[in-house]
């Protein structure tokens, strides 16, 4: 009997044990990283350190003249003594904003005082300064870089700005010499360009080739890449939105686009490579709602042959990125068709590892940091942080991606270069460099 009530005694004092201990705190250990804290990456501070690499290597390229081996003389360094204009104002671009940009470096001082000296009584810079027969060469594409370099360091908190209120005339000109470049502008030198033709709208290489081209009774080579870099410019610099020239910039840029709905009815244009009539995208295509080059021609080769004798061109990434930015900037709602059409586009198609919309694999590098500043412009003014990929189910943080492949890409010397294809210069590390600086100052 004793031992059965000392076993039960024992028995109890068990359960109230374990109850306490039920009931009790558990002891504290650390907590478990979570798979999102796992997963988070710092974008500010991997942009900050791939702008502090590339910097040291910018300042190897300060005042490096062009090399001896490039017939065309245009590639080199930047800063004054390179000679060159738009080298020098992309890589100030880039800069613009980073830590690494200070108005008492004699570097970016020296080189902004240059390009200041540098812009023509006509608003626009040449591609090297006293060189007459490089006069008026890629003015437009020259004169919009400069012109958006100037309007953001215009913009720059006043303390420490010496350029702050100093650059206005020199912004203004610029502007000017860009409105008056548009084809068919009434301020232009073809004022009476007809709309119906080809290039309507758009922007060739300059204002002074818009002249020549009209008196010789050709079509001005109005470009997507020209028109969308004036467009960026002149939003930049301030320009109305009751300005007439948006309206005509937005005929060139539906006519540019890969979508029959779009199209006004009676414009016909006929490709260059082949001689056959255009027929735009339909849908179901995968190349519709993008964007080609011009109305006439498509970077990305070949053409499909439809059974009705026309072709319709290939749509590609770059322009497809600009079309739709330059229709955000000419006023149009993100709800129009247009914009609907180009952003399903960049939906179906959102990749970083090639230039989308090139069929062929020679092709998939070929102006790639072209194409991933064009993307980053675009995508920080649509807005969001996500692109979503409907058909799929991805979602892209668009910001991640490219900072990190900025870091894939990334040489030992803190430079960026196009190793797989040197169309349009991409074989120079300062241009390729200047392109990354300024796409990765858009990822913020």
């Amino acid at each position: 009997m004793r031992m059965t009530m000392l076993v039960a005694c024992c028995a109890l004092a068990m359960v109230a044990a374990f109850a306490v201990n039920m009931n009790a705190e558990p002891p504290a250990q650390p907590a478990a990283p979570t798979l999102t804290q796992e997963a988070k990456y710092d974008v500010d501070a991997s942009r900050d350190a791939l702008v502090e690499k590339s910097v040291a290597f910018l300042k190897t390229q300060y005042n490096k003249p062009p090399s001896p081996d490039d017939p065309s003389g245009l590639l080199s360094g930047w800063g004054p003594k390179s000679m060159n204009v738009p080298y020098t104002a992309l890589v100030l671009h880039g800069l613009v904003g980073t830590k690494a940009w200070s108005a008492d470096d004699a570097m970016i001082k020296d080189s902004m005082t240059w390009l200041i000296e540098s812009q023509e009584t006509s608003g626009g810079w040449s591609y090297m300064p006293g060189v007459e027969k490089l006069k008026g060469v890629r003015a437009v594409y020259i004169t919009s870089i400069c012109a958006q370099l100037f309007a953001d360091v215009d913009k720059a908190a006043a303390a420490g700005n010496p350029w702050k209120g100093k650059l206005t005339t020199h912004i203004a000109s610029a502007r000017d010499y860009l409105r008056q470049s548009q084809v068919g502008n009434a301020e232009g030198p073809a004022p009476d360009y007809k709309k119906d033709s080809t290039g309507y709208g758009g922007w060739a290489y300059s204002k002074e080739e818009i002249d020549k081209a009209v008196k010789k009774g050709g079509k001005p080579p109005a470009n997507m890449s020209t028109s969308t870099f004036a467009i960026d410019a002149l939003k930049a610099c301030g320009l109305s939105e009751d300005d007439p020239l948006w309206e005509q910039a937005l005929v060139f840029l539906k006519r540019n686009q890969n979508a029959g709905e779009v199209q006004e009815e009676g414009f016909e244009a006929v490709d260059k490579a082949t001689g056959k009539k255009i027929k735009p995208a339909e849908k179901g295509s995968e190349d519709y709602g993008g964007a080609v080059y011009s109305e006439e021609t498509s970077m990305a080769e070949g053409s499909q042959e439809n059974k009705d004798g026309t072709v319709t061109l290939f749509s590609y990434g770059s322009m497809t990125y600009n079309l739709l930015r330059a229709y955000l900037f000419a006023g149009l709602p993100k709800d129009s068709l247009p914009v609907k059409l180009a952003y399903g586009w960049i939906q179906r198609n959102y990749t970083l590892e090639k230039v989308p919309g090139f069929r062929d694999a020679k092709q998939h590098e070929m102006g790639i940091y072209y194409y991933y500043l064009s993307m980053a412009k675009t995508l920080q003014a649509w807005g969001e942080n996500v692109v979503e990929e409907p058909e799929r189910g991805f979602k892209h943080v668009w910001r991640e991606d490219l900072v990190k492949q900025f870091a894939k890409r990334q040489k030992e010397d803190g430079s960026w270069v196009n190793t797989g294809n040197d169309r349009w210069q991409e074989n120079s590390p300062v241009l390729c460099t200047a392109y990354a600086l300024n796409a990765l100052r858009h990822t913020k």
